[in-house]
């Protein structure tokens, strides 16, 4: 087989696929047996339910975090809606948006975003190939701006130039490109597509909307911070959210249990919180999304039911590779 032959070039991207995969895994499992270690350590139900009456006694404040949060969703299906560029209404791409949280909090692996393709693909007037390209095109934006917030906060909060972790992070972004999009697109013509979406006004609001969704999401950390006792400023909640949802990438388990927990606490004790207020503040910062995620979830397939049908064939993929 020739040097350069497609065949051979595909294959070594398959392997370096599973290479990766298997390389976040068990970066995954180590992280959730460091939560293991940290809940043995540092679990305290006492000071669990303090904290949470404390969040009790102040409801406007959670309200607030669940609006800002729910804000953050509905800014990422407008950003969804703008790339796609079609006539369709905007509750398509905000169940959609809502659906994929909801499957990323049942399911062990990141399968979300194979709702968001199921229920844009199902539209009329939409190809499964474009649905494919416009989640992986905002999938990628999401990575971008992550890694732009949690490179600056390494420098910012832990004084060093995060070289490498940025040259990992356009890496694996190069090789999602590469297996995500070699069939049944090509990228030239993807090339052409991202120059004609991507440039001016559009790809500006587009990469807005993006980054504004991630900034709302980080204000819950500050909400739930502070009631454990660790004031952040708005910045340091942003770096926190940013490196805590990064590491998601390596997630094992239903929501990312235990990694999120995990990579949560060490940005927090890197901003000063010592470690049994950073762990309190991982976890009730996760279960707040949990539940948020479930009740999201819910609305949606009570009021379209015909979703149910989708979510449980992603459910059933999901179980068929285990």
């Amino acid at each position: 087989m020739p040097k350069g032959s497609p065949v051979r070039w595909r294959g070594r991207v398959n392997m370096s696929g599973r290479a990766a995969k298997a390389g976040l895994q068990v970066a995954g499992a180590a992280m959730v047996v460091l939560f293991g270690w940290l809940t043995y350590r540092y679990f305290d139900g006492r000071a669990l339910l303090r904290h949470l009456s404390g969040l009790a006694r102040h409801p406007a404040a959670m309200a607030a975090a669940v609006f800002v949060y729910g804000t953050s969703f509905w800014l990422r299906a407008w950003a969804w809606k703008q790339y796609v560029g079609k006539p369709l209404v905007f509750s398509i791409y905000w169940r959609g948006v809502l659906l994929s949280l909801l499957i990323n909090h049942l399911v062990p692996v990141k399968m979300g975003d194979a709702a968001r393709v199921a229920v844009l693909a199902r539209q009329p007037g939409v190809s499964a190939a474009e649905a494919i390209e416009s989640v992986a095109v905002m999938r990628l934006l999401d990575m971008a701006v992550l890694g732009v917030f949690a490179a600056a906060g390494v420098y910012v909060y832990m004084h060093r130039i995060p070289g490498l972790p940025l040259a990992g992070a356009a890496a694996a972004g190069g090789a999602l490109v590469l297996v995500m999009f070699r069939r049944p697109l090509r990228l030239e013509r993807l090339w052409r597509r991202w120059r004609t979406v991507l440039q001016g006004r559009r790809g500006v609001e587009i990469a807005a909307a993006v980054a504004a969704s991630w900034l709302c999401e980080a204000a819950v950390i500050g909400v739930i911070a502070k009631a454990v006792g660790i004031p952040l400023s708005f910045g340091q909640a942003v770096w926190a959210n940013s490196a805590t949802i990064s590491g998601q990438i390596a997630q094992v388990a239903p929501g990312g249990i235990g990694t999120y927990e995990a990579v949560m606490a060490f940005a927090l004790t890197r901003l000063g919180a010592p470690w049994e207020k950073a762990y309190a503040a991982a976890v009730l910062t996760h279960a707040f999304k949990f539940l948020f995620s479930y009740a999201a979830g819910a609305a949606v397939l009570w009021f379209w039911r015909s979703d149910w049908q989708m979510v449980r064939g992603v459910w059933k993929k999901e179980r068929e590779k285990r």
